[in-house]
């Protein structure tokens, strides 16, 4: 029965700490698992999504987690638990390593989600680092071979539950400040709910454009930090609404009852394959349009037609053009049908397989095993 320390440096705001808080919860539910300390960098980036984290600690508990503040002035460390996971190459506290030793410590680097060829020959591979201790790569993944996805126990049956359960849809929506008449249409089903959540290059003049020209109405919902310029564009057929920052368990709702949800990186594409509705992901932008070759990868583990491919390539290349064609071919009646049928299996095919949480314990057993 491990206990755990999970090392987490904030880099895009919300993705690398999305993760590790919806892992170190998940680990700490764990009958087979002790104890876990959640170290991260930046608590002001935390508390917006989750909003019990007091930014003037350097210790506190939330949900079964211990939470410690990782800051430079922080020398003194309490030994590590047997199993460390250290987010996406964060590198661990000297003070931290200098203390490990391979008999009593297994080292993780948790990489970063990618369906590329090259995570195959890389997963689980031990790299010795001075003093004795391994550090081993550990990467999620979409395909056998790599170590899954995070996924809760009982989420697609929780998800389930709140897309029947409309009063507290309409509660979610109301304090998200929608209006009664507009939550009222959702319910009905005339008026249809798009959630918008992307980097500062997507097309979304297109995806407005399209949406008001569409033979239905659309509430299109997008968080304050995002696409700021786009409520000017609201029309007859186009309702835009800006909504506050949500903790976790907000975004998943809101994701589990919309038609169509547009996300970008990590953590947000994983709770949108989850939601089992149409989406498109937008990657991490990188240089040499490397995020397009991820993108490739991605699609590759997925049934998804070749416009809506094509929809996801116009939209992570920033190509307004080529986006408002798409749009309009994959927003038609029939191509939502299929998109919508080929979500689902994308979804229920992911699920067969081991979560992130229970591969990660399951590796370490195997290391221990074998000492």
């Amino acid at each position: 029965m491990p206990s755990i320390d999970l090392f987490c440096r904030v880099v895009d705001n919300f993705g690398d700490i999305g993760v590790c808080w919806r892992l170190a919860r998940q680990l700490a539910a764990m009958p087979d698992v002790g104890q876990v300390r959640l170290w991260v960098d930046d608590l002001h980036s935390f508390r917006r999504i989750q909003h019990q984290v007091r930014e003037q600690l350097d210790s506190q508990d939330i949900l079964g987690v211990r939470i410690e503040h990782w800051h430079a002035a922080r020398l003194h460390y309490p030994e590590p638990y047997p199993l460390l996971i250290e987010a996406f190459a964060c590198e661990l506290p000297a003070a931290v390593t200098k203390q490990l030793r391979a008999d009593r410590h297994v080292w993780i680097n948790l990489d970063y989600l990618s369906a590329e060829n090259w995570v195959l020959g890389c997963h689980g591979l031990p790299s010795p680092q001075p003093g004795g201790a391994a550090k081993y790569f550990f990467f999620p993944g979409f395909l056998p071979g790599t170590g899954g996805l995070l996924r809760e126990p009982g989420l697609l049956e929780q998800r389930a539950a709140f897309q029947r359960d409309d009063a507290a849809y309409d509660a979610l929506l109301a304090r998200l400040g929608v209006a009664l008449d507009k939550r009222q249409a959702l319910l009905a089903g005339t008026l249809r709910q798009l959630f918008l959540f992307c980097y500062p290059n997507a097309p979304v003049q297109a995806l407005a454009q399209v949406l008001g020209q569409q033979d239905r109405d659309t509430l299109l919902l997008i968080p304050d930090s995002v696409a700021a310029h786009l409520p000017t564009l609201t029309g007859p057929r186009l309702h835009i609404q800006e909504i506050p920052h949500v903790d976790q368990a907000d975004f998943d709702a809101l994701l589990w009852r919309s038609d169509v949800n547009i996300v970008r990186g990590e953590d947000s594409l994983v709770r949108a394959i989850w939601a089992g509705v149409p989406m498109i992901w937008q990657p991490y932008i990188q240089d040499d349009n490397a995020h397009l070759d991820k993108l490739d990868a991605w699609l590759d583990t997925t049934p998804l037609s070749a416009p809506v491919r094509a929809l996801h390539h116009a939209w992570s290349s920033a190509d307004p053009a080529a986006a408002t064609q798409a749009l309009q071919h994959c927003l038609a009646k029939d191509a939502m049908a299929q998109w919508r049928n080929d979500a689902r299996a994308y979804c229920a095919q992911q699920a067969q397989r081991a979560d992130l949480a229970a591969s990660l314990l399951s590796f370490y057993t195997q290391v221990v095993r074998k000492r």
